[in-house]
């Protein structure tokens, strides 16, 4: 296989040399009538028959630019920067191939056409914090998604989850016409909205949707609006699509979208069978609707533990069969200039059937078996709705009002079989989890300019969450070693009941006294007010009788916890040119109380929390970035209850009400670098967490049953990551090579002992990409992980290659096939396990030019691979796991363009 791809990798280097030999590259320098070097300006090479773009550049820091364009053509030169006028001319290639110079000399425009207008013409151009890409001159018309077309776009990433990356920084919103596309999300945004539909792409750098605090923050926002074509407003646009297939498999989905200046509306249904999640319980766990952390700016946390209390997770390609239905409705009204009304409705039923076999190590201090094989089927139900809606009022640009409303709500179940084989004993587990969470979070924003060196800000948020997990074990051995009071039977079976009940109110008050352009001081002021009751008991069913015994005692909760965070702040923010350096401190007074077994535990504190930021541009297209940052996390009602709570089939869990708060030091530095010269772009990214006084879980064992209680470890924890991306585009190609480390060193305790777990992972990828306009397209890569996993008497490491390949083909004028092929080799080294796996979808389309109809038969899995293998490190046990996957789908379907 290496032998294979180093030929590859070889032949494709002399094939693109060879491409380039019959090529002549055109080098330049634009300038304007005083000699100064114009940094942006666009330079076009167009066809003189029908103005398509043949090549294009943008000009760097000294006004270069280089262009590479195939011999014996003529070509119309365009040369366009905002505020001059264009200028265009001839440019004549001939037969000889040495290298030609061009200087461009542009004229300011008195006369110059509004900015929107020129942009239109233009690949990349820039406005302030906004880069605009043109998205017909990097596309070739085959592309079927939005997601098709970020990623060809200079410096877009968009991963299988639909997250989206620009020069390695997360977008956070994704807005379509300036309005939020369900709130902002990639994901949806990225799978859904039509390709053809797509104009340009404006990266909005320091996003920030509120008038009145524009450049005073540092949060560094990142959000993509997608402008769209003229043809696709006012009117409703979208396709509408259906499959079948073999053994009853079938699929169905609609997008529908209607753009005016007033209103707009977006659907999204989808049902299918072949494992094609629109929406995953991941995601409905992940939407916070847009409510951020008012605490958290200022250095402090109180964390709610999630919904998904001993649920599985797995989904997608680790899932034997997947049938999934999902609806969702967004809409944004603007009445008048004054007031807008938005949000969005989401409503999901997934049933999700899992199959897997994992040997796990577990991180006891002993020198015997430490193995478990464990065999496990599992079926998960999950109905799940949000609801958002947003009101807001902003009578001018002083004044900005608004009012949110999001609600979660779900019912989840999960039946799991288990089988396990430890030291030769064989114990046959069962369990059922059930919960129906709910949340209603609510939050009021007001923000006021009274001039141009007094803002003011208000926010208040309340959250209401109701969370019900139930769990019940069957065992046919006795669980946990004899750890609970049980009564003799022939099958043991525990039911748990949880009940939590939280109420957390949050307010912060800013003033925002702006000295002049380049400075101004921000005073702060906010409350983090929360109570939580938590209420559960165990309880033992006889298998004879049916009759249900309370462990009661120390297996009894009833906790009432009160916390409360006052905190003031001041930040400074200064610009030096090309500099700008924000520090700022805020002092926080803690008071927790919590009520159990009839006493109180009482912890009163203050902190200081300092922060900084800074950022220094090098050039318009180059800049470093630090964020330093001291957050002090504390935990909530789950982690300081007395009474013994059950985890999972082998694991019991003892709170501890004398935990403190962990302090987290944060240090972020992020470089990029677009060389628009060369198309070159760099980025890299440094994070280092500094844990102090973390909450750790001790671990006591009793063969593979553990009894886990969360302490205040004393000890540093450290996680330090890395990663970097460098990506080179050419006329018809590009390659890209990114890394990304990460090592972590946490301390925790087993059977009293101090144990230390390292992990250290690596993840390297390269990949060759083409991008002809009429030719095939390819993309071939490679993908190595390696995983080092170390704890107590162990230490192992987990290998996997991934060689890719991805093509798309166009022929005979109205067909396009795509495929996607990669081959895994996982190697485990403990146990020198080596299993070799590989996945090919493809798919044939067949659309005439100008048709609304599409038809296409695709097949997924057609190699009929039947399982996968992943890795995974925990405070306590090292797991190898194989997971069963679904089996070949082949469907035929057919799409209608709205």
């Amino acid at each position: 296989m290496k032998q294979f791809y180093i030929t590859l990798f070889l032949g494709l280097g002399i094939l693109c040399s060879k491409i380039n030999a019959q090529n002549v590259r055109v080098e330049g320098v634009v300038k304007d009538s005083l000699n100064a070097p114009l940094e942006l300006a666009n330079v076009l090479a167009l066809n003189p028959e029908d103005q398509s773009i043949q090549s294009y550049a943008i000009t760097d820091e000294s006004g270069r630019f280089a262009l590479s364009l195939p011999n014996n053509k003529t070509y119309k030169l365009k040369v366009s920067y905002l505020g001059y006028k264009t200028k265009e001319e001839d440019l004549v290639i001939g037969d000889s191939r040495e290298k030609i110079f061009k200087e461009i000399v542009l004229f300011k425009d008195v006369n110059a056409l509004d900015e929107v207008e020129v942009v239109q013409e233009l690949p990349i151009s820039v406005r302030g914090d906004t880069i605009v890409y043109k998205a017909d001159a990097f596309t070739n018309g085959k592309e079927k998604k939005l997601k098709n077309v970020l990623e060809k776009l200079p410096g877009f990433e968009v991963d299988k989850n639909g997250d989206v990356k620009v020069q390695g920084k997360k977008v956070d919103k994704v807005l379509v016409e300036g309005k939020k596309f369900f709130d902002g999300d990639t994901k949806l945004a990225t799978k859904n909205i039509p390709a053809d539909a797509v104009d340009k792409v404006e990266v909005l750098q320091d996003f920030n949707e509120v008038e009145p605090t524009r450049g005073l923050n540092n949060e560094e926002s990142l959000a993509l609006n997608i402008k769209l074509k003229d043809g696709k407003k006012n009117i409703v646009f979208g396709d509408l699509a259906a499959s079948i297939g073999h053994d009853e498999r079938y699929f169905g989905h609609a997008n529908v979208f209607y753009y005016s200046p007033k209103k707009s509306l977006n659907l999204i249904a989808d049902a299918n069978n072949i494992g094609e999640q629109a929406f995953t319980l991941q995601d409905y766990f992940r939407f916070s609707g847009g409510f951020s952390n008012l605490a958290g700016r200022s250095g402090s946390s109180f964390r709610v533990s999630s919904d998904d209390i001993g649920l599985s997770l797995l989904q997608d390609n680790r899932a034997e069969e997947i049938i999934s239905n999902f609806g969702a409705l967004n809409f944004n009204l603007n009445p008048n200039k004054k007031w807008q009304f938005s949000g969005f409705l989401i409503g999901s039923d997934i049933d999700t059937d899992l199959r897997s076999s994992t040997l796990r190590t577990y991180l006891r201090n002993e020198d015997d078996n430490n193995l478990e094989v464990l065999e496990s089927n599992i079926n998960q139900e999950n109905k799940s709705g949000l609801f958002k809606f947003t009101g807001k009022y902003t009578p001018s640009k002083k004044l900005d009002i608004s009012y949110n409303a999001f609600l979660k709500k779900s019912e989840i179940a999960q039946a799991n079989n288990r089988l396990s084989d430890f030291a030769g004993v064989q114990n046959s587990i069962q369990s059922n989890s059930e919960q129906q969470p709910f949340s209603i979070n609510q939050s009021f924003d007001a923000f006021y300019a009274k001039d141009a060196k007094n803002v003011f800000s208000f926010q208040a948020q309340h959250l209401y969450k109701e969370q019900d997990p139930f769990y019940n074990l069957i065992t046919s051995e006795v669980p946990f070693n004899g750890g609970l009071p049980l009564i003799d039977d022939n099958v043991y079976n525990l039911l748990q009941n949880k009940e939590i009940l939280t109420n957390k109110f949050d307010a912060s008050f800013n003033y925002y006294y702006v000295l002049n352009k380049k400075n101004h001081i921000n005073f702060i002021a906010g409350s983090s007010l929360s109570n939580q009751k938590l209420v559960s008991n165990i309880r033992q069913r006889e298998s004879g009788t049916g009759d249900e015994n309370e462990l009661g005692g120390g297996f009894l909760n009833d906790a009432d916890y009160n916390f409360s965070d006052i905190y003031f702040g001041l930040r400074y923010k200064v610009k030096f040119g090309s500099f700008v350096v924000s520090p700022g401190a805020n002092v926080h007074f803690y008071n927790t109380t919590d009520t159990q077994q009839g006493n109180e535990n009482k912890l009163s504190k203050t902190l200081v929390t300092p922060s900084l930021f800074a950022r220094y541009s090098i050039r318009k297209s180059e800049s470093l970035t630090l964020n330093y940052s001291v957050n002090a996390e504390f935990t909530d009602v789950n982690n300081i209850v007395l009474g013994t709570v059950i985890s999972s089939y082998n694991t019991l869990f003892d709170g501890n009400r004398n935990l403190e708060n962990q302090l987290f030091h944060r240090f972020v530095l992020r470089y990029t670098n677009f060389n628009s010269f060369n198309f070159t772009n760099i980025f890299g990214t440094l994070t280092y967490t500094k844990t102090i006084d973390g909450i750790n879980n001790t671990v006591v064992f009793n063969g593979i049953n553990q009894v886990l209680s969360p302490i205040n470890s004393g000890d540093v924890n450290d996680v330090l990551s890395a990663n970097a991306s460098f990506e080179k585009r050419f006329v018809w190609f590009k390659t890209k090579l990114t890394g990304n480390l990460s090592y972590s060193s946490i301390n925790n305790t087993i059977n009293g002992l101090a144990n230390t777990n390292t992990s250290f992972t690596q993840n390297y990828r390269l990949s060759f990409e083409t991008n002809f306009r009429d030719a095939p397209n390819f993309e071939i890569g490679f993908d190595k992980t390696i995983n080092n996993y170390e704890g107590s008497q162990t230490d192992s490491r987990f290998i996997t290659n991934a060689p890719f390949a991805n093509v798309e083909v166009g022929f005979l004028k109205h067909f396009l096939f795509t495929a996607d092929y990669v081959y895994t080799d996982y190697i485990n080294r403990n146990n020198d396990t080596n299993n070799s796996y590989d996945f090919l979808n493809a798919s044939l389309f067949y659309q005439k030019e100008g048709s609304k109809w599409e038809f296409k038969v695709s097949g997924t899995n057609l190699l009929n691979t039947v399982s996968i293998n992943r890795d995974s490190f925990s405070d306590f046990l090292i797991s190898t796991n194989q997971y069963f996957v679904q089996p070949r789908y082949v469907v035929f379907g057919i799409k209608y363009d709205l």
